[in-house]
């Protein structure tokens, strides 16, 4: 019975140790030419859109916004100009997305500066 055991813990680490030594080797291999492209939703945070994306140091990752109803598209890699493997609904998004930042873009930039205060409301 307690070599029963063993052999069954021994075998849960073994194998939770191959996993562990694939995943690394895995992340490890930077894509050099590709792009990881992961979406989230306007409202969530970053960091934890990427916390089940799997990518190593180096590699490109592009954390894009979803504003459809529909469900997030998976993280996937992507080769060289990543609109071209993407299917129509990744597109359009990216497409609104590119043109919200164009127009915060010239909105900022068509704002005048803002005069400093006068001396007597300065701080400190």
């Amino acid at each position: 019975m307690v070599d029963q055991m063993r052999i069954e813990r021994s075998t849960a680490l073994t194998a939770r140790n191959l996993e562990s030594r694939i995943v690394k080797l895995e992340t490890r291999t930077a894509r050099p030419d590709e792009m990881l492209v992961v979406w989230r939703k306007p409202d969530c945070d970053v960091v934890e859109a990427l916390k089940g994306a799997t990518y190593a140091k180096g590699d490109k990752v592009i954390c894009a916004e979803w504003f459809d109803d529909s469900p997030l598209p998976a993280p996937r890699w992507h080769a060289n100009r990543p609109r071209l493997s993407m299917n129509a609904m990744e597109d359009e998004q990216l497409i609104a997305q590119s043109s919200a930042w164009r127009n915060a873009r010239r909105q900022s930039k068509s704002r005048p500066a803002t005069p400093p205060p006068p001396a007597s409301r300065r701080s400190g």
